[in-house]
């Protein structure tokens, strides 16, 4: 018994801490994509210092944080937004099996995070612009 209500509390807490990351306000989706977008400078490092392991987490990172963001575009029933998420989760897929490999293929992992990159970038061209500060933020009047 006492084993049951300790599985149903962990169980009950982990939910509520995972529904919590989700992103509600484009103030959550700026500090996702902030988030990423940090995570993502560290993975191309990673990369071409041959860091492949430490890539491969960064990467786990990045796929977990933008599919928690795309709750946002869920809720402002944003379609293209969710596809260009979708694309770009792929993407990182393929650069997280590469950095699988026994001895993964440095080339072929820089040409996977540029086509992770390049999938990243047509959702900013639609939703992101810069403010008088010159930081990324969500374009108005766009959600």
């Amino acid at each position: 018994m006492r084993s049951m209500l300790m599985f149903t509390l962990v169980f009950a807490l982990t939910g509520a801490a995972l529904m919590a990351e989700k992103a509600k306000t484009p103030d959550d989706m700026d500090k996702a994509m902030k988030k990423i977008g940090t995570t993502q400078q560290t993975v191309n490092k990673q990369i071409q210092s041959m860091q492949f392991a430490d890539a491969k987490k960064n990467v786990e990172i990045m796929k977990a944080t933008l599919t928690d963001a795309e709750n946002f575009w869920v809720l402002h029933k944003k379609t293209d937004a969710q596809g260009f998420s979708k694309d770009v989760i792929a993407k990182l897929d393929a650069l997280d099996k590469l950095l699988t490999d026994k001895a993964p293929d440095q080339a072929k992992a820089t040409a996977a995070y540029r086509e992770a990159v390049t999938a990243c970038n047509s959702c900013h061209k639609v939703y992101r612009g810069v403010d008088a500060n010159n930081q990324f933020v969500i374009k108005p009047g766009t959600v």
